[in-house]
């Protein structure tokens, strides 16, 4: 392929990358996924950067940055698995448990790697220049080579199975969360996990062909794995400015321990949602504190309680918040849920009809009139929030009139 080409597609995925990078560090707190997802974007841009400079001769001119990196794939492999196993809410890693996961690639960084990264920078461009030059020349590489590199390979692999059962696992927990994005965090990282294995199993089936069936070129293998990260950096990248919170993951909500296989209740229901646990909120207590300032106002002002059949969905599409955020700010901040609220309000509206001496209507014209679809629901909700029913209440109104 052309070497200028190439090196333009480079840097231009490597520059998404690096912003992406930027962004999720200074946009997730720490101890949040997004900081690990920064790392994930940064090895993909470290490498996307290593290729760029590597076609375009800028080698020539920061010899030391290039090649501080080798078998990225080992790096990638554990961090990306702990960002799912982070995301999906089992234990994290513990500092201990990312040394062990690492600890492979730093053993190959420092006894492979580091003599060639203490060179002198004229010694490091003159192996650029000798690789550039020889083209694709190179013959089957050694047996001993061509077991190591596979082996790296497979060490990826079997980090990206394993976030793959993460993820299948978590997938039995979000059919049971209401008004929440956890589903599409999953559909994109599925997607995400799916892209590198067909990145990984890519590479593979060329470099196999190119060493046992002569096809093609060890430089065109790797040209091709690298335009294949540039294509999922990209997409990346595309998705974010689509849906901003799908990559940045700052509200979404985790099911602690529901069994894929379960049958919930709907007062089972309730009770598992009380175990929510909210892993890498970003909201702060003030940003808290006017939502749900907001949200009472916006209900309020624009009656949407007097729709028997208000969402969420329809509360964050007049507010024109996502709505998982409603839905957090609602459980973690004001304490309650979503149905609750609404009824608050509901029964604050019957409560001003009942004590409305001009009109005589009935009991249930009264529910109905407040955004109640049923007697029992109503009956329910007024015995919650005023501790007795509504009959009494009105009787109790009269009589102190």
């Amino acid at each position: 392929m052309n070497t200028t080409f190439l090196s333009v597609v480079y840097f231009i995925a490597f520059s998404h990358a690096l912003m992406l990078a930027v962004a999720l560090w200074l946009r997730s707190e720490q101890n949040k996924p997004g900081r690990i997802l920064a790392v994930v974007m940064a090895i993909l841009a470290y490498k996307l950067f290593e290729g760029g400079a590597s076609y375009s001769g800028l080698y020539k001119h920061v010899p030391h940055l290039l090649d501080l990196m080798p078998a990225m794939v080992m790096l990638l492999g554990p961090v990306f698995y702990g960002y799912v196993r982070k995301v999906t809410g089992q234990t994290p890693f513990t500092w201990g448990d990312w040394a062990m996961h690492l600890a492979p690639w730093l053993a190959l960084w420092i006894f492979l790697n580091s003599p060639s990264v203490f060179r002198a920078a004229e010694q490091k461009i003159a192996m650029w220049d000798a690789i550039a030059a020889s083209g694709d020349s190179y013959g089957p590489l050694p047996t001993e080579i061509v077991l190591r590199l596979l082996a790296i390979k497979a060490h990826l692999t079997t980090y990206l199975i394993l976030s793959s059962l993460s993820l299948l696992q978590f997938s039995g927990c979000v059919k049971h969360l209401r008004s929440d994005n956890s589903g599409e965090i999953v559909t994109q990282l599925k997607g995400l996990t799916i892209s590198f294995i067909t990145l990984e199993a890519t590479w593979v089936s060329l470099f196999l062909a190119q060493q046992y069936l002569g096809l093609g070129t060890l430089s065109q293998v790797s040209e091709i794995w690298l335009l294949l990260i540039g294509v999922i950096v990209l997409t990346i990248g595309f998705v974010c400015l689509k849906q901003p919170d799908i990559i940045f993951t700052k509200e979404e909500r985790l099911l602690s321990k529901v069994p894929a296989t379960s049958t919930l209740t709907e007062d089972k229901q309730q009770t598992d949602q009380e175990k929510v646990k909210y892993i890498h909120s970003v909201l702060s207590e003030s940003a808290a504190n006017e939502i749900a300032n907001q949200i009472e106002a916006t209900i309020e002002s624009k009656q949407l309680y007097l729709n028997d059949k208000l969402k969420l969905t329809d509360l964050s599409k007049v507010i024109e918040m996502k709505s998982h955020t409603i839905s957090q700010v609602i459980n973690q901040h004001m304490k309650t849920n979503f149905y609750r609220l609404i009824n608050s309000f509901r029964v604050q509206h019957t409560v001003g009809l009942l004590e409305d001496d001009t009109n005589n209507w009935s009991i249930e014209r009264v529910a109905l009139e407040s955004g109640f679809s049923n007697r029992v629901t109503f009956n329910k909700a007024f015995k919650e929030h005023m501790n007795c029913t509504a009959s009494e209440y009105k009787k109790k109104h009269r009589q102190a009139s």
